[in-house]
């Protein structure tokens, strides 16, 4: 009986969650240079992430992607865990949901008149990432434009001829001043210092652009477009 009841309840999480990554994908209305924002919880450095990473709406990001249109279809460019690459839409928003299976992500697009003052930004940025794909995905979070962590990646397209995004001193401490265990592992792991205190950025920061407006929020997921 008890595993009955187990598996009926996991079969209705399943069911809810592709519920409503199908509900989504017929309401959202993408436009290219859309950012998408997502709060991972695949591992325990994504929780690292988040917790130094502070974002609008009091909410931690640990992940960013940007739509694009590829082949008359919107998909999302990425630096994932397996370098720089183009993605579906469902691939990407399926990664991570809340308790009521709605995918953990938040939108949003460039100011209109910010873009009316930048009117060739969003189509520079895309121009400049097809000359990066399949670059190596950046382990060690540096600036070195040779490898590329989520929100390195944006940056960088977006601020080729424009200062779009800014770069912040980083920090791998806990709000007690401390090293989290989970960067001090990891960076002993890769044989590197920690990085603490090198210009970088992150997807927490970059919501808090005020050329930024936001078009949907998964706290309030009916209430978008």
């Amino acid at each position: 009986m008890f595993k009955n009841l187990i598996f009926f309840l996991f079969f209705n999480l399943i069911y809810a969650q592709n519920n409503y990554v199908d509900f989504f994908l017929l309401k959202y209305n993408p436009q290219e240079g859309d950012f998408i924002f997502q709060d991972l919880d695949s591992s325990p450095l994504c929780d690292a992430i988040e917790e130094v990473t502070p974002g609008i709406f009091n909410q931690n990001f640990s992940h960013v992607g940007l739509i694009i249109k590829e082949n008359n279809s919107f998909r999302i460019l990425e630096a994932f865990i397996n370098g720089v690459k183009i993605v579906s839409l469902k691939e990407f928003i399926s990664r991570s949901f809340d308790k009521n299976g709605v995918p953990k992500i938040t939108i949003a697009r460039i100011h209109p008149a910010y873009l009316k003052e930048n009117p060739y930004l969003i189509n520079d940025a895309i121009k400049k990432s097809k000359t990066l794909l399949d670059k190596p995905y950046d382990t060690n979070f540096l600036m070195d434009k040779n490898s590329f962590y989520c929100s390195e990646l944006i940056y960088e397209i977006f601020n080729t001829n424009n200062e779009f995004f800014k770069l912040n001193p980083m920090t791998y401490k806990n709000s007690k001043g401390k090293f989290q265990q989970t960067w001090v592992d990891y960076f002993k792991n890769l044989k590197v210092k920690i990085p603490e205190g090198e210009p970088g950025i992150n997807p927490g920061k970059m919501t808090l652009n005020k050329n930024l407006q936001f078009i949907y929020n998964y706290k309030k997921p009916y209430d978008f477009n």
